[in-house]
């Protein structure tokens, strides 16, 4: 394992913060796994999951027995956290711009259409491979003009290229639920089975570009573009998972969660 500090600021920028990801295994030596928690700064259940997620993600590689490669930013949004209204934390929105934090992601199909004229074929393993190189070109084009948006740009930058990227959230007051693609149904019922969700919320496109389905979407998209003759794959299992509600900060509920995680990566 190796850790990575991303410094976010912008010119002029007053702050500067800083992220940090975990690595776990050896990148292109099987399937890419990116998780992270808490990109709604205040939602603290989802920290609790990705510290117990550590803890297991250590002893893993530590054992060798970690195959492919796996990130994990367990605090996803530093901005948020240094953010508070009269001693409350508030970590949803960007106090600076009011954008939410998991809103406004870059949608990258719109580039790839351009980019990808005449490039792909009948080979779904192929076409794969060139859309995700596409992918990071279009976001290393992004230009955000603020923190938050760099934020952005830095957390996408890893998870563009993810065969499963798993997002960890919290509802104020909730049951455990997940929000995931409809063309990613299939794929993601077991982890619903295994996490015991209430509910599978599925839409093609929500609205705002949230962090999901700007890892996501890319590829139906880009399949309804290009036509059946050409074999484009649903490649990034993308899920939100809402951990409950705010108040269910608890190590029963947190450890079983994690260890649910692990087994669908499995």
């Amino acid at each position: 394992m190796h850790a990575t500090k991303h410094p976010i600021a912008i010119e002029d920028n007053v702050a500067t913060f800083q992220l940090t990801s975990y690595h776990y295994g050896q990148p292109g030596s099987g399937r890419k796994v990116y998780i992270q928690a808490s990109l709604h700064a205040d939602e603290v259940p989802a920290m609790l999951v990705a510290h117990f997620l550590r803890q297991e993600l250590d002893r893993l590689d530590a054992e060798g027995r970690i195959r492919g490669e796996i990130i994990l930013v367990p605090a996803a949004n530093p901005i948020g956290l240094s953010q508070t209204i009269h001693g409350t934390p508030f970590g949803r929105y960007d106090l600076s711009t009011g954008v939410n934090f998991n809103r406004a992601y870059k949608h990258v199909a719109e580039d790839l259409k351009q980019s990808l004229e005449g490039k792909l074929g009948q080979d779904a393993e192929a076409n794969v491979a060139l859309i995700r190189a596409h992918a990071r070109t279009s976001l290393e084009e992004w230009a955000p003009i603020t923190a938050g948006g760099q934020l952005k740009k830095t957390l996408l930058s890893m998870a563009i290229d993810a065969d499963i990227m798993l997002d960890l959230h919290c509802d104020n007051e909730s049951v455990l639920h997940m929000y995931a693609g409809e063309p990613l149904a299939e794929a993601v019922a077991p982890l619903a089975a295994l996490m015991d969700a209430h509910v599978l919320l599925l839409a093609r496109e929500s609205g705002g570009e949230p962090f999901d389905e700007a890892c996501s979407r890319l590829w139906w998209d880009l399949a309804e573009h290009f036509g059946p003759e050409v074999a484009i794959p649903p490649a990034c299992v993308a899920v939100t998972v809402e951990l409950r509600g705010e108040n269910d900060v608890r190590y029963d509920l947190a450890k079983p969660d994690a260890a649910a995680l692990l087994q669908y990566l499995a």
